[in-house]
């Protein structure tokens, strides 16, 4: 199906349960990822008795666009797309790395709109800066298990990203799932540490012990945390 936000059409994969959704979780993957890499997400939430729907954000995948400052507009414009094309009663977010970024900079302008939400190794600024200027430069990611593939307006992100607190953006959220591997090149673990600090309980942390920055979203334990607190969260 498709989304629009701001005027861009972003390609994305609904997915239904048989029955009436017991609530809908939208899934949004990482800077340069598509949302064929979480398609299994999607599958494994209606399997599960939710409806799910996994966008390609700005500048990703067949979407519109370049990801610029404005990006988290996609999770407010997917998200709300989800509620009203599924009749879900309620909304969760899962997003990994630059996902997890947007989704929190979105819960914090929408704060009624998702009712918990799953961040997997999520972004800082300061990583996000590091990916652009390696990919203005030419260089490879700084951890080899990243995907590549995206098109960034840097004049427009770099002045977002240097005024982005991230941490004042979780301070007092609740119902906030964590998973970071601990030998993530691409996003210190340390991150995730100093997010959960400054979250509100319910919160959960899961510490993933190796297999890089994509880890948490290829762990089946994750995958079936993430289903497990959406619904006891809800």
């Amino acid at each position: 199906m498709t989304v629009t936000s701001d005027g861009l059409r972003l390609a994305a994969l609904l997915y239904l349960p048989r029955e009436t959704p017991a609530g809908a979780l939208l899934v949004c993957h990482g800077a340069g990822s598509r949302k064929e890499n979480h398609a299994i997400m999607g599958e494994q939430a209606a399997a599960a008795g939710l409806a799910a729907l996994v966008p390609d954000l700005r500048g990703h995948g067949e979407s519109e666009g370049v990801m610029d400052a404005d990006g988290w507009h996609d999770v407010v414009a997917a998200g709300e797309r989800l509620l009203a094309e599924s009749g879900a009663p309620w909304l969760a977010g899962r997003g990994s790395s630059m996902g997890g970024f947007l989704l929190l900079l979105a819960a914090r302008e929408r704060p009624a709109l998702f009712r918990s939400l799953v961040l997997l190794c999520p972004a800082d600024p300061g990583s996000l800066l590091d990916g652009l200027d390696r990919l203005d430069r030419g260089l490879e990611p700084s951890d080899p298990d990243v995907p590549s593939d995206g098109r960034f307006d840097s004049a427009s992100l770099r002045p977002f990203l240097h005024g982005v607190d991230l941490m004042e953006a979780a301070r007092g959220r609740s119902r906030v799932l964590l998973a970071h591997a601990r030998d993530d090149a691409a996003v210190p673990f340390s991150h995730s540490e100093r997010l959960a600090a400054v979250l509100a309980p319910p919160w959960r942390f899961i510490a993933v012990e190796s297999g890089g920055h994509r880890a948490p979203a290829r762990s089946a334990e994750v995958a079936a945390a993430t289903i497990e607190w959406v619904l006891a969260t809800a």
